[in-house]
Formats: structure tokens, sequence, C-alpha cells
């Protein structure tokens, strides 16, 4: 979300895009805390692989499920659907995650030298949250 700049060129609702860039950092600052705990708690390697699969899976179905009741809720579209093409094209267009990058993102998590750490930046994400909009607003309202 961090370094999504098409959104901007689109011309998304920058309400909307400071609460996702927000969220993304927010990712970003805990990434590692449920990871680590998994790692102190258990730590297995085919436990980790057979929640990945299932969280996956569980992921994609409810993904597809959400998209569809948004859809299908918005009184602004009209006969709309959502495929694997669109998914596909919009990743390409850099207004979604692209296919590709998140599937090369498997082999990195399943890989036995995974940390969350090597994931993101811990910078670009503290920058944002110290010069995001709403929370620049909030700072001044509590002042």
């Amino acid at each position: 979300m961090l370094n999504a700049e098409e959104l901007d060129r689109r011309g998304a609702d920058p309400t909307m895009l400071d609460l996702l860039r927000w969220h993304g950092a927010e990712e970003v600052e805990h990434r590692s805390v449920a990871f680590d705990l998994f790692m102190h708690v258990d730590g297995g390697y085919r436990r980790r692989a057979r929640t990945w699969a299932t969280a996956f899976a569980a992921l994609m179905f409810l993904w597809q499920r959400g998209s569809r009741f948004f859809m299908a809720n918005d009184p602004t579209l009209v006969d709309a659907h959502v495929s694997f093409k669109d998914f596909y094209v919009a990743g390409k267009r850099g207004t979604l995650p692209a296919t590709g990058d998140m599937l090369r993102s498997i082999p990195r998590y399943l890989s036995r030298a995974y940390h969350p750490s090597q994931e993101g930046s811990t910078e670009q994400a503290v920058a944002y949250l110290a010069s995001s909009p709403a929370a620049v607003a909030a700072e001044k309202r509590a002042e």
C-alpha cells in the first residue's frame, strides 16, 4: 500500500487511501509479533506450512466472497462481476497487488529461513505514520 502510486494517479479517495496506507504501515510496524510468538510456542515448519495453506485458501475464498458482496451492494455498479482475470489486470495496472508479486512471495514465506522482518521497510512505515493526513490532523487536535 505504501508504494501504490497508481492509486494516487487514478484519483483514489484521499481519505480512504490514507486509511489503507495507515493500516499497511501499522502492519509493517508489528509484522513480526505473531510469527515470533508462533516460533516461541511451537516453531514447527510443517505446522507453519500447513497453516499457510489453510489460511491462503480461506483468504482467497473470503476475498472473492467479500468482493462479490460489495459489488452486489454498490448502487453505482451495473452487471458487475469478479473474476481472476480482472484481479490480474488490476494488478498489472498497479491498483491491486500484482499476481506475480504474490506468487513470488510464497517460496519466500515457505523458506525455512523466513522471517517477516525481511518484508517491507520499517523506516518507510514509520515515516508514513508520522506524516499521515489523519495522524497529523489528530495530533493538531490534541495540541
